[in-house]
């Protein structure tokens, strides 16, 4: 196949690859993520590939993969760096480090969104899932930045359905105990299953839908680029945001010694491709068994956000990555 034209609009970029958190429904669960890609990225690393990645177009950076990004120390200067590129920033958290001082410095570095995950519409269900009995300190610390914003910075949160069974009323807790509690945009979605990673979902949306296809991500103008990597290397790119917990199988190449172009064009992204091209998807190990190759626009349950449709980047809103 010809390879896509290499234009990149949304770059989603790890800063720090470890976590302080144990969340059940996360392979960083037991550290479940390998040691190489539990690293901090290097600073001049980081500038490297934001560099190189304008050259390509680039609109917006979501500073995420599976670690925390509040435990890099950098994290004000990294958003002050993408904002000097006239860059659209989004950054995720599960919101526990987000002090009043650590808030009021990524707010003045200009960060456009922050998104926060809260898995639990109570305290008792926070405990659960996310590992600390922590419902109450995020919620203070959200309503804390929420004040300090006045709006300079969108506050989001992203939550998810832990009982298929009772959809409706943990959509109105989450309503309740998160959205209206701290007045912000929120998300709640179905459970996916870590590209097969975690066989510990209460449900599964591949019992929800028979239409399976290609994901479309490795065609999208966006790179997947985790903090960590493979032999020592720092900022391996992976074929998407899923592999967690099996990184080292999806690595397509490493952006502290190689160039983005060599990577996007190069062999093993072009046989991911390949093989998508031709649904054999079943082919490669952190492909076969995803629920994101099931075609299931319900996974998207209640959003406030506008014009938020399944399958949208979190931070462009009109970038299609499911179809």
């Amino acid at each position: 196949m010809i390879n896509p034209p290499l234009i990149l609009r949304q770059l989603d970029l790890e800063l720090f690859g470890g976590c302080n958190y144990d969340c059940d429904m996360c392979p960083q669960k037991d550290s479940g993520r390998e040691a190489d890609f539990k690293k901090s990225l290097p600073f001049d690393v980081f500038k490297k590939i934001i560099d190189e990645a304008c050259q390509y177009g680039l609109e917006a950076v979501s500073l995420h993969g599976s670690g925390e990004p509040t435990l890099y120390k950098k994290l004000p200067e990294a958003i002050a760096y993408c904002k000097s590129k006239n860059l659209t920033v989004t950054c995720f958290t599960n919101g526990y480090s987000l002090t009043e001082s650590l808030s009021q410095k990524i707010i003045d570095a200009g960060l456009d969104i922050l998104r926060i995950s809260a898995i639990g519409y109570d305290a008792e269900s926070y405990h659960k899932w996310m590992s600390k009995p922590a419902f109450e300190r995020v919620r203070k610390n959200a309503k804390c930045f929420q004040k300090l914003t006045n709006h300079k910075t969108e506050l989001h949160f992203y939550h998810l359905v832990t009982d298929k069974t009772q959809v409706e009323k943990e959509v109105e807790a989450y309503k309740t105990n998160w959205t209206e509690y701290v007045g912000a945009k929120s998300e709640i979605w179905l459970m996916h299953n870590w590209a097969g990673t975690y066989d510990k979902t209460p449900y599964s949306r591949i019992n929800f839908s028979k239409n399976q296809r290609s994901c479309g991500r490795m065609f999208k103008p966006m790179l997947q680029v985790r903090s960590g990597g493979l032999d020592g290397h720092w900022g391996a790119v992976v074929a998407c945001c899923m592999v967690l917990g099996r990184d080292s199988e999806a690595v397509l190449g490493h952006l502290d010694t190689q160039t983005i172009d060599e990577i996007w064009n190069g062999e093993l992204y072009t046989e991911l491709r390949n093989k998508h091209l031709s649904n054999q998807w079943n082919d490669i190990s952190y492909c076969k068994g995803c629920d994101q190759l099931y075609d299931y626009p319900e996974s998207l349950v209640w959003t406030n956000m506008e014009n938020r449709i399944y399958g949208q980047s979190k931070t462009l809103t009109d970038l299609i990555i499911s179809k």
